[in-house]
């Protein structure tokens, strides 16, 4: 049986986990807006906002985005992992990969 204190430690990693992959995705994005995705970029007008569904970029074929990508997907199958391991439910705003 774990102590509380193990599982709140735990549940640390796997916030931690979550930040690594933002921090990750938001690297994606500028790499792929300035190489692959220049053109589009370029047209885009100033101020348009815009969500990109992580599919775009698996089909990139940069291979820095690409190997960001395998990342991403990496810490998601740890951070599940994990998660199941334990049997650790994350509460709302606690930090939940989709």
């Amino acid at each position: 049986m774990q102590s509380e204190e193990y599982r709140e430690c735990v549940k640390d990693a796997l916030k931690n986990l979550v930040e690594v992959n933002e921090t990750i995705y938001d690297s994606i994005v500028p790499i792929a807006m300035t190489g692959e995705l220049k053109e589009w970029s370029k047209s885009v007008p100033i101020g348009e906002v815009h969500h990109f569904d992580f599919e775009l970029f698996r089909n990139c074929a940069d291979i820095n985005v690409q190997k960001l990508v395998k990342l991403i997907e990496e810490v998601d199958s740890v951070y599940h992992t994990i998660k199941n391991l334990n049997a650790i439910e994350m509460e709302e705003g606690e930090g939940e990969m989709e």
